[in-house]
């Protein structure tokens, strides 16, 4: 398996893993497929590496047969205030490729990654409450559960519970004082 940022070369892939991603898992994204599906193959370009921020992109993981078979978002805050945070966002494995370590492996990368970042002390993202699943690889990472945002999505009528997570990534250091 590869994993790496995702290119100019990537967008169609990933365009298709999206919309598949918010059809077959539509609790899991604040987006919809119906948003989606209407923006254009520019506009998932953009999200791939923004030319105003080289550290942010998304990492696709790739099978031996070179099929992207997931994906995770990263982006740095930019406003200088908050420029010390990372934000993971959209992590998603193919059903048929979950349980062989392809999600452990996309934040494994994405926390190296980020720990190179100078500067960079924190990343935080969210997951649906109730995806055991997410919630159980990220606690195993070192995340921290900072709070919930109750009926933060509403899917078909339902509402669903979002959790807040924090990994410290240099937990020695002293906090900053102005």
């Amino acid at each position: 398996m590869e994993i790496r940022f995702l290119n100019s070369e990537d967008v169609a892939a990933y365009r298709d893993l999206r919309l598949y991603a918010l059809r077959e898992s539509p609790t899991a994204f604040v987006s919809s497929y119906e948003q989606e599906s209407q923006l254009s193959l520019a506009d998932f370009a953009d999200r791939l590496r923004s030319s105003h921020d080289a550290a942010s992109g998304v990492f696709g993981a790739f099978s031996d047969r070179s099929q992207l078979i997931g994906m995770l978002g990263f982006s740095r805050e930019q406003r200088p205030k908050r420029s010390h945070v990372g934000t993971l966002w959209s992590m998603y494995v193919l059903p048929e490729f979950r349980g062989q370590k392809v999600g452990s492996s996309l934040l494994d990368r994405a926390i190296f990654y980020a720990r190179e970042l100078e500067g960079l002390r924190q990343i935080v993202l969210s997951t649906t409450a109730s995806n055991v699943a997410a919630r159980s690889l990220y606690i195993s990472r070192g995340f921290e559960s900072f709070g919930i945002e109750r009926d933060a999505l509403c899917v078909e009528g339902r509402y669903f519970d979002e959790e807040h997570l924090v990994l410290r990534l240099h937990p020695d250091m002293e906090p900053l004082s102005l």
